[in-house]
């Protein structure tokens, strides 16, 4: 805002001030949701799993399910950053991305869900590696295949 040293980003186009109370609106008073979500997942009471990602709306449905990924289903994890994604979008469209199985997609339309294909995130992050003693002995990165970025070590 001009004069004002604020930068509003695009986290205000989910203000639709209907219905009325929407969580997701701007109001005097109230805090707007922050889709900041910069992670570090703890494993035997040390840092574990990092992960970040832009996305504005998506960023908070994105990293939970790497999240999932890596811990539910044991994906490494650049596996886990690039398995399929889904994203709710106010009022009731859910977006998925191109990696998602049509066969999943077709299920989800059939059941009277409307779907779009979008492209959501462009996660990275890595795997602290450490030994039975707990010693640091590496790292394991990951790079989102629906974005330019790349993991690389030093």
């Amino acid at each position: 805002v001009e004069g004002y040293g604020l930068w509003l980003n695009n986290s205000l186009y989910y203000c639709t001030f209907e219905p009325k109370g929407n969580p997701m609106d701007a109001h005097p008073g109230r805090r707007k949701l922050n889709s900041n979500h910069p992670t570090i997942v703890m494993r035997d009471s040390r840092p574990w799993l990092v992960i970040g990602t832009p996305g504005g709306h998506t960023i908070g449905q994105t990293v939970p399910q790497i999240v999932m990924n890596a811990i539910d289903f044991n994906m490494n994890i650049q596996e886990a950053i690039a398995a399929p994604r889904i994203s709710f979008v106010e009022p009731d469209l859910i977006r998925h991305d191109r990696h998602m199985s049509a066969d999943v997609v077709a299920a989800l339309t059939a059941l009277g869900h409307k779907m779009e294909e979008y492209r959501i995130g462009n996660a990275h992050g890595l795997i602290i590696e450490r030994d039975e003693s707990g010693k640091l002995v590496g790292f394991t990165g990951g790079a989102d295949p629906r974005g330019q970025g790349f993991a690389k070590g030093y």
